[in-house]
């Protein structure tokens, strides 16, 4: 709120409430319309720049937004209400999505395919809507698809699309992301909806691998869009099904009349891709946890917590209970990155400290931060009295998993045998098995009572 002291404190009828994100040629706030009492994105340019040519260019490009935005009215698309200037600004006044972007919830290790699948189908959907309505986005990545708090996919900037029968944009121009351009928009041609095809399909691919298919320098990319076929994603994630190869690779051909006609034959591809797999299919898409990190040597620092001497099992115990309390702050994405910041977090303390910093309301952080004390006090360990020495842990046995997978069965169907299989040879001992396997149980109600049960099996089971 600092800056925002120094900066005007309303544009046109619109008053300005926060900084949401500041660049080198202007300033988002979250702002309120009086006059219909709604709060909304307010994306502002500067019209004096220094370079004519370059404000000339920007100008253009942010009346192109606001009238290629302005004509489309879908659930995953960001719903633009106003252009308008005012003194030395223009400005676009626009849905405010309450959530992430989507580059901020993605990073080297592949989403679970169920939460791969669902996102992919909100933004299919969007481009459906908007390529029937002439509008080819141009500049489809993860830092112009934002994520809900309910967990769905809103696509936004649409500063570089191009509206079909207007001369807003010209041929030969290359604009967009290197990392997710097509090969046409590279050879600076004429394009169409097949761009934005290729563009998702390289998210999709980022999705399913934790890898983009191209990346390194400008030249580099271009290059390797041009000529190079990336690895199938199976080959980078062996858990994904193998058919989904041909639709992630269909998407990313080089030649727009190779890749799928349109939008909805693209989801059409994916959903049947999945489909033929089956639950009793050796090729599951499920994506298990990385294993718990191993516990920290003796003679390592305790944390404040005195949680950090034995990781698995305080993750194991505070799982279900911290998805639980931060999905009632932020909703389905919580255990999206519950899974990413748990899998690194030395201690309790590290992982309460970067949750706390997922909870933007200040009143509602200081509500979750006490939950989580009170979470942390129930976990720490009390101390040890005299008495016989608890025994070493045991390995997971195959007896142990077919019990294990009996139990599993009854939350996540057939597959239950699949995932407990692939999560034997990674688990040195059964509460790691646990926590693997309990991460494939969507609902937290059923995670814990799948836990609870499997942990009263019979050691010999």
């Amino acid at each position: 709120m600092s800056d925002l002291a120094e900066l005007p404190q309303q544009i046109g009828k619109y008053r300005l409430d926060a900084i949401l994100g500041r660049g080198a040629m202007g300033v988002v706030y979250r702002a309120f319309d009086p006059l219909i009492e709604r709060t909304l994105a307010l994306k502002t340019v500067q019209h004096r720049l220094g370079d004519p040519e370059q404000t000339q260019e920007l100008l253009r490009r942010f009346r192109t937004e606001a009238q290629a935005a302005g004509r489309l009215m879908h659930p995953n698309i960001v719903a633009v209400h106003e252009y308008g200037e005012a003194s030395d600004l223009a400005y676009i006044a626009m849905e405010f999505v309450d959530g992430r972007p989507l580059s901020e919830l993605v990073g080297q290790e592949p989403c679970p395919l169920p939460q791969v699948l669902a996102w992919m189908r909100d933004l299919l959907a969007a481009l459906a809507y908007s390529h029937a309505h002439g509008v080819v986005h141009r500049d489809i990545k993860p830092a112009n698809l934002l994520v809900t708090r309910d967990g769905r996919i809103k696509v936004g900037d649409f500063g570089i699309a191009r509206i079909e029968s207007s001369t807003l944009t010209q041929t030969g121009a290359m604009l967009g992301t290197p990392s997710y351009m097509s090969p046409e928009q590279f050879r600076g041609e004429a394009i169409d909806s097949r761009s934005d095809l290729f563009s998702a399909g390289v998210v999709l691919y980022q999705l399913l691998t934790g890898q983009r298919p191209f990346s390194g320098t400008t030249a580099a990319v271009m290059q390797q869009v041009l000529t190079h076929t990336p690895p199938p994603p199976s080959r980078l994630n062996p858990l994904l099904p193998g058919a989904l190869d041909a639709v992630v690779l269909g998407a990313l051909a080089k030649a727009p009349e190779a890749r799928f006609a349109g939008a909805a034959e693209f989801l059409q591809a994916l959903d049947a891709a999945v489909a033929a797999a089956g639950p009793g299919d050796d090729s599951d898409a499920t994506v298990l946890l990385p294993p718990p990190p191993m516990a920290l040597a003796a003679s390592a620092e305790p944390s404040r917590s005195g949680l950090t001497a034995d990781l698995t099992a305080w993750k194991l115990a505070a799982l279900p209970q911290l998805e639980a309390l931060l999905t009632a702050q932020i909703g389905p994405v919580a255990r999206l990155l519950l899974r990413r910041i748990a899998a690194a977090a030395p201690d309790f303390a590290a992982l309460r400290e970067q949750l706390l910093e997922q909870i933007p309301s200040p009143t509602a952080r200081a509500e979750f931060d006490a939950s989580l004390a009170a979470l942390e006090e129930a976990l720490a360990p009390q101390p040890a009295g005299p008495g016989p020495t608890a025994p070493a842990p045991r390995a997971p046995d195959a007896a142990f998993g077919a019990a294990l997978a009996r139990l599993l069965a009854v939350e996540i169907g057939p597959i239950a045998a699949i995932v407990v299989r692939r999560a034997l040879p990674r688990a040195g001992e059964r509460d790691a098995l646990l926590a693997l396997v309990a991460e494939q149980i969507e609902a937290p109600a059923g995670r814990a009572r799948f836990l609870e049960q499997a942990r009263r099996l019979d050691p010999d089971a």
